[in-house]
């Protein structure tokens, strides 16, 4: 049975907070084009506000949702191959690919796109969705592109969570013009299906922007569009102290 699931009203959203993104070590470090430096800049600057965020959903009892990369070599967004943008990251198998320890990705469930490599879409039932999401547990969306839309359980899962309870959904992680955004706009579109008032936010000092397009030139100004984007589609922009302090 899918019903009666008592889904939280609040959700908290954590898109690709993963090495690879996260750290300067990582493959494909989310730093907004900042200059090198020896404190930290970048992702590593928004990483307190994202774990405290994550603190505070576990304290209060909110659901955990969220995304990674996990990416296979035939993969068309990489640039090993013909019409690719990116370089190698969150390969699978790799440490980069991992969730930062900070967020207790033992609690993890992660819903596959697909099984591995030169393997079709995995599907799951309303059951084994509906069952992941009254676990208690941390449900992680895999994707091998950067929109979250194209993991074929994203949309059902979230309907699904709307359906019984959920309300509203906090979003943090990297990148703002690129995951966040995608994970924001898809959240709108199959919230409000369901739920015509449906909450998305976004909190500002908890994302961090790429600022380089996808012809790869750099536009200061790309993270801004993303926001202003999200902010046309519906989304309010919040600050980690609003989350902290129960404004939302």
């Amino acid at each position: 049975m899918t019903t009666n699931l008592e889904i939280p009203e609040v959700a908290v959203y954590e898109t690709d907070v993963q090495p690879d993104f996260a750290y300067r070590t990582g493959a494909l470090f989310v730093h907004a084009n900042k200059p090198w430096q020896m404190k930290p800049y970048g992702a590593e600057e928004k990483l307190p506000n994202i774990i405290a965020i994550h603190n505070y959903a576990a304290k209060k009892k909110m659901l955990v949702l969220g995304s990674v990369d996990r990416h296979f070599y035939e993969d068309a967004e990489l640039i090993r191959n013909k019409g690719g943008v990116f370089d190698d990251h969150c390969m699978n198998g790799t440490s980069g690919q991992l969730r930062i320890p900070e967020l207790e990705p033992q609690k993890d469930i992660y819903v596959r796109a697909k099984d591995g490599p030169l393997q079709g879409l995995r599907i799951y039932s309303p059951e084994e969705l509906g069952n992941f999401l009254k676990s208690g547990m941390q449900v992680i969306f895999e994707k091998q592109s950067y929109d979250i839309g194209t993991n074929p359980n994203f949309k059902p899962a979230l309907q699904l969570a709307v359906k019984n309870g959920l309300k509203k959904v906090i979003n943090k992680g990297f990148a703002t013009d690129y995951c966040v955004l995608a994970a924001v706009l898809k959240q709108l579109e199959y919230g409000r299906e369901i739920n015509s008032e449906f909450g998305v936010y976004v909190v500002t000092d908890a994302i961090e922007e790429v600022d380089i397009d996808f012809s790869g030139k750099i536009d200061p100004d790309f993270g801004k569009k993303a926001l202003e984007q999200m902010v046309s589609a519906g989304a309010r922009l919040v600050t980690t102290k609003d989350v902290l302090e129960g404004r939302i």
